[in-house]
């Protein structure tokens, strides 16, 4: 917890160092230290911001591949990691269910990406879609049913 105290005060002293007032006129923000850290936890949430980065990164992958974007892919995998691990940090109760997507699921995902292999990678990413699910089902949210993405938008494109 002191590890995530301390990324917090960092965060706090960043915030402070940036606004051209005092930290004083921070309204919103506790006087008291131990408080403002209470408001800033609850403002980085639970799992749930983490799930919403990982819904983009997600669909980024997807669109990537479509685009012949292998990098684009690999990178949105990579981040996509960060964001449940940083999740997990933060709701440490969840580790038990994202233990075989981080150790097998994702590994499996990016050999697959690096490979370049389209056929594969479309059966690579319907059993990442199944893991995704399965680990839904464990923290009894089943009713967040992922599917392959239907349509195609990406900002980013192929050079």
């Amino acid at each position: 917890m002191s590890k995530y105290k301390s990324l917090l005060a960092i965060i706090l002293i960043f915030l402070a160092g940036c606004y051209e007032k005092k930290v004083d006129d921070l309204m919103w923000l506790s006087d008291d230290r131990d408080s403002a850290f209470i408001q800033i936890e609850r403002h980085l949430r639970g799992f749930d911001l983490a799930m919403k980065e990982v819904g983009e990164r997600y669909y980024n992958i997807f669109s990537a591949v479509n685009d012949d974007n292998w990098g684009y892919a690999i990178y949105n995998l990579t981040k996509l990691k960060t964001a449940i691990v940083n999740g997990l940090e933060r709701r440490p109760n969840r580790k038990l269910s994202a233990q075989s997507f981080l150790n097998y699921s994702i590994p499996a995902l990016m050999k697959t990406l690096k490979s370049k292999e389209r056929e594969n990678f479309l059966n690579e990413f319907e059993l990442f879609k199944q893991s995704c699910n399965n680990c839904h089902i464990s923290e009894k949210v089943e009713y967040v049913n992922v599917i392959l993405p239907q349509l195609h938008s990406s900002m980013v494109g192929r050079q």
